[in-house]
């Protein structure tokens, strides 16, 4: 292996390091944001389409729970009417683990 591609390799696994609790607290604290890894042939189809194939009521609850973070609804607005002054469910991540305001 080069040395150019061995440099790489370790940059890469710095980067994944640095950021795999960041990414785990993500997963665990919005998994709605990983439910496409597990759709059916339907579902791909229907998201595809620009059609949301997760039920209205799973939309409402999922959206509810974000909204009383402060964060984005996800796939959506169902049940959230005011968006404004949300963050992002990284942003989320970042200001938790990070202690940042």
């Amino acid at each position: 292996m080069s040395t150019k591609k061995k440099a790489n390799k370790a940059l890469l696994k710095e980067i994944n390091d640095r950021d795999r609790p960041l990414r785990e607290l993500h997963l665990e604290l919005f998994p709605e944001e990983y439910d496409e890894v597990y759709d059916s042939v339907v579902e791909y189809r229907a998201r595809a389409r620009g059609e949301n194939p997760m039920n209205e009521e799973y939309q409402r609850k999922i959206n509810l729970r974000r909204l009383e973070m402060g964060v984005e609804p996800y796939g959506g607005s169902v049940g959230v009417e005011n968006v404004e002054g949300l963050i992002s469910s990284w942003d989320y991540c970042r200001r938790v683990l990070y202690q940042e305001n």
